[in-house]
C-alpha cells in the first residue's frame, strides 16, 4: 500500500476562504497533471513552486481557480512527491476537487497516513510523529509551543543523548562475557554502578517532568464547588466573559456541570461550575450534586466560592469536605454586600471569617484567599490573579516550555527503562552475573529505543496513526 498515491483534505471542513487537498505518492504528479490546467504543468515544475490555473472537471470545464503547489521527493513532508491544491473553500468545490483525484487514480488517505508515511520515509521518529498530533491537537501557546519543541527533536536528542551513554555501558559489559582473557584490568562495578544510578535518576526527572507537562498539554481542570447561591455561576459568567451559566436569585439554579475555558499565561484553564453541595430532595438534584462530587475528585485546581456577607455553616464545611487534598483557592464572592453592611453575624463580615474558611480547606492544600464581586465590571479579577498564581503549584515544579509533549505510551516506556537501569545497578552492586547486567541495559535501550520508533510494534504504529485526524 506505500506505492499508493493517496489523496485527503489538508484542512477542516466548512465554510472557509481556502481549502486544501493534499496528494503523496508516486503518481502525486501525474495525477495532478490530469486534472490540472495552466501556463506550466506540474509534471516540468521544480520542487518547491506554486502554480497557478484551473481545476478541471471530467468534461473538461474549469471548476474552479486553484493555486497547486509541488514538493518533489525526498524534499517534502512525507518524504514522497506531494501536490498540495489550494481551492476555494465551503463544502461543494473541495469534495468535487477530492472525489475527482479518486477517479483518477488516488487513494483515500486513512488517518494519519501522510505523518505515518513521512515516520516510515525517514522524515521524522515516532516522537516527532506524535509532537505532530499534539501540535494540531493543543488549545494554548503553552501547548503549541511545547508540541513544537518535540516535532523539532528536543525529546528524540535527549534519547540519543541517553542511548549514547548505555552503548558505552553495555559495551564494557559485554566485553567482560565475550573477551574476558583480552580485557586486562576487572571491571569497577561500583563506578558502573553509579553510572546507572545517575541515569536512573535522570530518567526518573524526566518523567516527572514529562507528567507535570500534562497540564501544559491538555489543560489545567479547576471546579467551582461552594453551597448553593454563593455566586459560582456568576464568576464563571465573568470570568469568561459572556454569560455562559444560568444565573438566578433562586438556590439551585444549576442542576448540571457547565464548562468553559479560558486562557491564562498561555495555559488552558478548563472551568467547571457545578451544583450547590447540599443534600438533595430529589433525583435531579442527587445527579448534579454526584457530578459536582464527580468534578471535585478530578479536578487539579478547586476554586471554594464562599458567600462574604453570610456566616460559615455546615453546607460551607460539605462543600470543603468535597476537595479535600486538593490545591484550593477561597473565593470570598457577595464581598460588596460586606463593604455596605449586610452581615449575617459570625464574623463572616472579618478576618476571624476569613481565617475560618483557611481552616476549611484540607492543611496544606490552601493555595490563596480573595474577595470578589462577580457581579461587578472587573470583579472576578482577584480570582484570575490567584487561578495565575496557582498555575506553578498545580502543574509542578518542571512546568516550563522544555517538557516535549508525551503519550501514555512514552511514560510507560520510560517507566520501563527506569527499573532496567535500577534493575543493572543493583545487580552491579551485588556483584551479579554479567549476562544479567548486559539483559538489563539492553532492556533500556529497548524501551528507549520503542519511544522514537526503533524496534517498535506494527500494531502499535498503526494504533498511534489512526488517532491522528485525515489529512495529517
Amino acid at each position: 500500500m506505500s506505492n499508493d498515491t493517496i489523496v485527503a483534505p489538508a484542512t477542516a471542513p466548512g465554510e472557509s476562504a481556502v481549502a486544501i487537498t493534499r496528494l503523496s505518492g508516486p503518481r502525486a504528479l501525474d495525477i495532478a497533471s490530469a486534472r490540472f490546467a495552466g501556463r506550466a504543468s506540474p509534471l516540468d515544475s521544480p520542487s518547491h513552486r506554486i502554480l497557478f490555473g484551473s481545476f478541471l472537471s471530467r468534461d473538461g470545464s474549469p471548476l474552479d481557480t486553484v493555486l497547486l503547489s509541488v514538493f518533489r521527493a525526498p524534499h517534502s513532508y512525507t518524504g514522497e512527491d506531494i501536490v498540495e491544491i489550494s481551492s476555494h473553500g465551503g463544502a461543494v468545490i473541495p469534495r468535487a476537487i477530492l472525489e475527482e483525484l479518486v477517479r483518477e487514480g488516488a487513494r483515500p488517505a486513512r488517518p494519519g497516513e501522510f505523518t505515518e508515511r513521512a515516520f516510515r520515509n525517514g522524515k521524522l521518529d515516532l516522537a516527532q510523529a506524535e509532537s505532530v498530533a499534539a501540535l494540531v491537537r493543543s488549545r494554548s501557546e503553552r501547548a503549541s509551543r511545547v508540541a513544537r519543541g518535540g516535532l523539532g527533536g528536543s525529546l528524540s536528542r535527549r534519547i540519543a543523548a541517553v542511548d549514547a551513554e548505555l552503548v558505552t555501558l553495555l559495551a564494557e559489559v559485554e566485553s567482560r562475557i565475550d573477551f574476558p582473557a583480552d580485557v586486562g584490568e576487572p571491571m569497577d562495578g561500583a563506578a558502573l554502578a553509579a553510572r546507572c544510578g545517575e541515569i536512573a535518576s535522570s530518567l526518573r526527572e524526566w518523567t516527572a517532568r514529562m507528567r507535570d507537562g500534562r497540564g501544559v498539554r491538555d489543560g489545567v481542570r479547576a471546579a467551582l464547588i461552594g453551597r448553593p447561591n454563593v455566586g459560582k455561576s456568576s464568576l464563571l459568567n465573568a470570568l469568561v466573559g459572556y454569560d455562559r451559566a444560568i444565573v438566578a436569585e433562586t438556590p439551585g439554579t444549576t442542576r448540571d456541570t457547565v464548562e468553559e475555558s479560558i486562557h491564562v499565561d498561555g495555559i488552558e484553564v478548563r472551568l467547571t461550575d457545578t451544583a450547590g453541595a447540599r443534600r438533595a430532595n430529589d433525583r435531579v438534584e442527587r445527579l448534579g450534586v454526584e457530578r459536582a462530587r464527580v468534578a471535585a475528585e478530578v479536578c487539579d485546581l478547586a476554586v471554594l466560592v464562599m458567600d462574604r456577607s453570610a456566616p460559615v455553616g455546615d453546607a460551607d464545611r460539605e462543600a470543603a469536605a468535597l476537595i479535600a487534598g486538593r490545591p484550593t483557592i477561597v473565593a470570598w464572592n457577595k464581598a460588596d454586600l460586606a463593604e455596605s453592611g449586610v452581615d449575617a453575624g459570625n464574623g463572616a463580615n472579618g478576618a476571624n471569617g476569613a481565617n475560618r474558611a483557611s481552616a476549611l480547606a484540607t492543611e496544606g492544600t490552601l493555595v490563596a484567599e480573595v474577595e470578589t464581586v462577580a457581579v461587578r465590571a472587573g470583579g472576578a479579577e482577584s480570582l484570575r490573579a490567584a487561578i495565575r498564581d496557582a498555575l506553578p503549584i498545580v502543574l509542578g515544579g518542571h512546568s516550563g516550555d522544555e517538557i516535549a509533549p508525551t503519550s501514555a505510551r512514552q511514560e510507560e516506556l520510560f517507566a520501563g527503562a527506569v527499573a532496567s537501569m535500577a534493575r543493572a545497578e543493583d545487580g552491579l552492586r551485588a556483584d551479579a552475573s554479567y549476562d544479567l547486567v548486559a539483559s538489563d541495559l539492553s532492556d533500556a535501550r529497548r524501551a528507549l529505543g520503542e519511544i522514537v520508533g526503533r524496534g517498535v510494534d506494527e500494531q502499535v504504529v498503526a494504533a498511534i496513526f489512526s488517532r491522528f485526524c485525515i489529512g495529517k
